[in-house]
């Protein structure tokens, strides 16, 4: 399946009704980057489901609050780290935005701001044996693609993919050229960072933790029929995600919750 190629860079949420009942509101933001209050949602969800493991919750928390006292230590350490993350960050500090930070401040705002009975993260903890197979299979495709080759046309391949997708930028009132530019080196920076998941490992990564969120909705279901889970999410990832989900994968049932 397509990634940003495809996709179209959306700042309206998509919503979806589980055929079992419950719905979804799957909402975008840019990582790292604090949304103007105009894009962000409101209203009474019933959890929210991040698209991250229990135990990158509570490195967030820790790195939150590590930031308040030597404030942006974590995103120096990032934009120094020679990664795809580093170059994302070098290009969207030059821009006129509300705040960039790490840890990512949209889905921070939310861990903290609800209670964590109504948080819930959709990629299984590290001793999950089959994401821990996964994600073996994942470093080995990964070593096999990082030769000296790739690395060295790292920034062509930037360049061409934030040109590319500027055309897919959805316009909205609240969204300037300065989040549109953040907006097409995030999508840059999905790209670079999709390049390893080969042979429909990001499928098979986005179909569990898909499965997961069912499993969320099933859970909370029992207890309040007319369920809403709001999942926030990267903006390059919305359309493959909504994709996903409206295959309808398995639920996967709440046993896991006690992380």
């Amino acid at each position: 399946m397509g990634l940003v190629n495809r996709a179209h860079l959306a700042w309206e949420p998509i919503h979806l009704a589980d055929p079992d009942g419950g719905n979804y509101i799957l909402w975008p933001h840019l990582p790292c980057i604090e949304s103007p209050v105009e894009l962000r949602l409101t209203g009474d969800w019933s959890a929210i489901a991040i698209l991250a493991s229990s135990e990158d919750i509570w490195r967030w928390k820790q790195e939150f609050s590590e930031d308040q006292k030597n404030p942006g230590a974590h995103l120096a350490a990032a934009m120094a780290s020679g990664t795809s993350l580093g170059r994302y960050l070098a290009d969207i500090t030059t821009l006129d935005l509300n705040r960039v930070a790490i840890p990512d401040p949209e889905p921070m705002r939310l861990v903290d701001s609800y209670p964590s009975s109504k948080i819930f993260p959709l990629e299984p903890p590290s001793d999950d044996s089959d994401w821990a197979d996964l994600m073996v299979e994942h470093a080995d495709q990964a070593a096999k693609a990082s030769n000296l080759i790739s690395l060295l046309g790292t920034g062509r391949r930037w360049r061409k993919a934030r040109s590319e997708v500027i055309p897919q930028i959805a316009a909205h009132p609240h969204a300037d050229s300065e989040m549109g530019a953040a907006a097409a080196s995030a999508a840059a920076w999905w790209k670079e960072e999709q390049r390893t998941w080969k042979n429909d490992l990001d499928l098979k990564r986005d179909i569990r933790q898909m499965s997961r969120l069912r499993g969320v909705m099933a859970h909370i279901r029992s207890d309040e029929p007319a369920s809403t889970i709001l999942v926030p999410i990267h903006q390059s990832r919305l359309q493959r995600i909504s994709e996903v989900l409206s295959m309808w994968p398995d639920v996967e049932t709440m046993g896991w919750w006690s992380e």
